[in-house]
């Protein structure tokens, strides 16, 4: 069964009025022509996860308590640019 879209103008562009049992997540899609057919097809675009799902995830993760016990903490100083400085 086929449904129809409502076109209308804003500035200088044409928008499409999608009916409810269309609508597209985020608010961008991509948009491409079938060259063979003319046909316009709207593709959402995947959410980008946010920072705060990777940190869950991090958190999620079973860490070995061993982890990195054994690392040098310390960090490598620069040498002394003044070492051979003489008055």
């Amino acid at each position: 069964m086929l449904t129809t879209a409502k076109l209308f103008k804003t500035g200088h562009s044409q928008a499409v009025r999608l009916p409810k049992e269309f609508r597209l997540p985020g608010d961008e899609v991509l948009i491409r022509r079938n060259e063979a057919t003319g046909e316009v097809i709207l593709t959402p675009i995947p959410a980008k996860p946010s920072l705060q799902a990777f940190f869950d995830l991090l958190d999620a993760a079973p860490m070995p308590e061993e982890f990195m016990s054994q690392r040098d903490n310390r960090p490598e100083l620069p040498p002394n640019p003044f070492e051979d400085w003489k008055e």
